[in-house]
């Protein structure tokens, strides 16, 4: 049947793939287990596809929220995808690190157990790299204190030191390492008994 009437048609062919942003995620060294990401992507109406760990993309919401995360280096790839189909080829990344084993700390060196000496130098270290210190002399509140640490001034009588390694999650030693020496200095008062 023709009518006389003319039809056109248009259609939108959308061959540009969207771009992906991980606005944030966690801290780049944490205690938490769990991880949450804000995703964006310049295409509002695009979905989004995530690779936990180097596995297999999986359909994923804004935001992407994973638990039961164990203690060590994570990674995690999102890529949106836009109404036509178009996959971003450059998925966002963002890595992290799960860290909630408390450091351990060792004194290397101190004074000896008894010295004349008012000036106390220590040497310590960890079981892992990066941490930082926080030492207690005499039982003062700790605070954070430089490897080696010197302490001069020091009064006659009995002293102690406690040090505490401090991981880059914020884990504390639980069980800091102690010393404990004493300073005399005091002179000796001689007699002569018999003669």
């Amino acid at each position: 049947n023709d009518s006389g009437l003319m039809y056109s048609f248009y259609a939108t062919v959308d061959l540009t793939a969207p771009d992906t942003t991980i606005v944030t995620g966690p801290a780049a060294y944490t205690t938490a287990t769990g991880a949450i990401f804000d995703l964006s992507s310049n295409d509002p109406g695009a979905v989004y596809e995530c690779s936990l760990d180097g596995g297999a993309y999986a359909a994923c919401t804004d935001p992407a929220t994973y638990s039961g995360l164990i203690d060590g280096a994570h990674t995690l790839d999102a890529r949106a995808i836009d109404t036509a189909g178009n996959v971003d080829a450059t998925p966002a990344h963002y890595s992290w690190t799960v860290d909630t084993t408390p450091p351990d700390t060792t004194i290397v060196s101190g004074p000896v157990p008894l010295t004349s000496a008012t000036t106390a130098t220590f040497d310590f270290s960890s079981d892992e790299t990066g941490v930082t210190y926080e030492c207690s002399l005499d039982g003062a509140a700790y605070a954070a204190c430089t490897d080696p640490v010197t302490f001069s001034g020091l009064l006659n009588g009995n002293h102690t030191l406690d040090v505490r390694a401090v991981d880059q999650a914020g884990n504390k030693d639980l069980t800091p390492a102690h010393h404990a020496w004493t300073i005399d200095t005091d002179a000796v008062d001689t007699f002569i008994v018999s003669g």
